[in-house]
């Protein structure tokens, strides 16, 4: 305490010209100080909101865009030389790069700062190997505001072409200069993507000239190259609205003997001839769509099947179904066995899995069936647990511990709750904290335990 006391009292004896030096003669001690009284000056002034504060804010945003800057550029450029580098280093330059996109943010930024920003940074940006480039890309965008700032953006931008740097260049003419005989010159000169085709066509779709969208579409799916997922729904979309449907058809063929998009075209075929009254195509699109559905859909799939078809086609298809499910999604076939009441089919498969015979992709998914079952199986749905209680414990960290005492909560509450037998249990655990007896943090974690 003393020591802050007379360090404050040297500083209320320094003179001005004092006070100047001891500030030049930390900054080259320590560089960080020159960005610190930079904020703490800004703070200050912000304080304060007149006029001229407003302008010198201004200036102090001008110097803190470089500063910071000057942080970022040094571990972007270690990162160019190297093509990376380490992960500690790269979370420091994001911080600043951040840091960069706040001052943007509040705005005041000087155009002349704006644009030497941009002249330093291109050169990390056009060297394309410090893995930072889309960060900064975001923070040219964030940058520009009139058209002189996007116009200069677009000069950088074109000094080292690429196909990337040719759609950044293509989205400030669209979307920000707004030149649209600028953008077409520039899009119609890069066509080799299913997207790049997309991107042109909705260009024309927002400005009213559907005839060119659809044409442009159509070429896109005979010559764009990858995805043609949005090619392919536009033009459905667009024939269904017209009631073109032998178009439409065609399309959906298409997308099916090229192996692309099978189910969201099946999906629009079913909703198209459902809203039309077609009930025969509709169950062939929905019982086609089936053999394409993701995972995680599998069940609600089924569902769909099941309310939409007639029920004596239903009961005819569903014993294949059934039976694909448990290929698909053994989730999915494990709630549809519950669904029919199949308790004993969900036990065994649950016991399987336990035992690791069966795979699944995490086997926690399953814990839900063994809560609906412990009324009717306690004594097996308690090993199913205790199980896992144990191989957890085997895991031997904090985390694994935690989990384990979840389990063996839960063979507790049967134990006590459905069987009653308090005496089993007491016997149980003790045992297992024989058994674990040189494991210090797993007795901690279950120590709320009472015999």
């Amino acid at each position: 305490m003393d020591d802050e006391f007379g360090l404050h009292k040297i500083l209320e004896s320094l003179s001005t010209k004092q006070l100047h030096n001891l500030i030049e003669h930390l900054i080259l001690k320590n560089p960080d100080v020159r960005h610190l009284l930079l904020e703490w000056y800004k703070e200050r002034i912000e304080k304060s909101a007149g006029s001229s504060e407003k302008e010198i804010c201004t200036e102090l945003n001008d110097e803190l865009l470089m500063e910071y800057w000057n942080y970022a550029s040094s571990i972007i450029y270690e990162f160019n030389e190297y093509g990376g580098g380490p992960e500690d280093e790269e979370d420091t330059a994001y911080e600043w790069l951040d840091r960069i996109s706040e001052v943007i943010e509040e705005g005041n930024i000087s155009h002349e700062a704006k644009i030497d920003f941009m002249d330093y940074a291109f050169i990390e940006y056009d060297k394309y190997n410090s893995g930072f480039e889309d960060s900064l890309a975001e923070i040219f965008f964030e940058l520009c505001e009139t058209d002189k700032e996007w116009k200069y953006l677009i000069t950088k931008l074109g000094q080292h072409p690429s196909d990337w740097k040719n759609t950044l260049i293509m989205k400030i003419l669209k979307d920000h200069l707004h030149d649209d005989d600028a953008y077409l010159k520039f899009r119609l000169k890069d066509l080799e993507y299913g997207n790049d085709y997309w991107e042109l066509a909705s260009f024309y779709a927002k400005r009213g000239n559907t005839e060119k969208a659809v044409e442009t579409a159509e070429t896109g799916l005979l010559e764009g190259k990858g995805r043609l997922t949005e090619l392919f729904e536009f033009l459905f979309d667009h024939f269904t609205k017209m009631g073109d449907i032998d178009n439409a058809e065609r399309i959906a063929r298409s997308a099916l003997e090229r192996g692309k998009d099978e189910k969201k075209m099946l999906d629009k075929l079913f909703e198209y001839y459902r809203s039309q009254g077609n009930y025969e195509k509709a169950r062939d699109a929905l019982l086609s769509a089936f053999v394409y559905v993701h995972y995680s859909d599998v069940y609600k799939e089924y569902q769909k099947m099941k309310n939409y078809l007639k029920k004596e086609e239903w009961n005819g298809v569903e014993p294949e179904i059934f039976s694909s499910l448990r290929n698909k999604n053994i989730i999915a076939y494990l709630q549809v066995c519950m669904d029919k009441n199949m308790k004993p089919e969900v036990l065994d498969i649950l016991l399987d899995i336990q035992k690791g015979s069966s795979t699944l992709r995490s086997v926690d998914e399953i814990d839900k069936f063994a809560v609906k079952l412990k009324d009717e199986f306690p004594r097996e749905i308690i090993e199913y647990y205790w199980q896992k209680a144990y191989c957890n414990i085997l895991g031997g960290n904090r985390k694994t511990y935690r989990i384990a005492e979840t389990y063996l909560i839960r063979v507790k509450e049967i134990y006590i709750g459905i069987l009653h037998e308090k005496p089993v249990w007491d016997e149980r655990l003790n045992s297992l904290k024989v058994e674990f007896k040189r494991r210090p943090a797993f007795l901690e974690e279950i120590s709320k335990f009472s015999t």
